[in-house]
């Protein structure tokens, strides 16, 4: 198990505080630290869902060159705001709205499929 240690000098002055294991700091500072308390857990890094343009469409399946062609003012703004991008991200405020505009032209699409799905490695920009 991990912990917090100060790294003591020989006077008894805190020379660094480091997250280790009891083995660690016995092996490489026998009798030269103290023990703070558990180590607090990692950070959780938040990875952005973003995907590539191309990739976003890709998720529409056999719905994606209709969706393309559709010659509706709505549709053909949409597909031209997101062609201007160089990403989308999925956890957009507006995105749901767009899907639905989707859903209201007559296209089959699962706008929580779409957006739920985990983010593949070969979907990032």
């Amino acid at each position: 198990m991990r912990h917090l240690y100060n790294i003591l000098g020989a006077d008894g002055a805190i020379l660094n505080t480091v997250v280790a294991d009891d083995a660690f700091v016995t092996e490489h500072h026998a009798g030269r630290f103290g023990l703070l308390g558990p180590a607090p857990d990692d950070p959780v890094v938040a990875v952005p869902r973003h995907v590539a343009v191309g990739s976003f469409f890709d998720r529409f399946g056999p719905a994606k060159w209709a969706i393309l062609a559709d010659p509706s003012p709505a549709v053909q703004a949409l597909v031209k705001d997101c062609s201007v991008r160089g990403f989308i991200d999925l956890d957009r405020a507006d995105l749901p709205a767009a899907l639905a505009l989707l859903v209201q032209a007559g296209h089959a699409v699962d706008a929580d499929q779409i957006l739920g799905a985990p983010v593949q490695a070969g979907e990032r920009p």
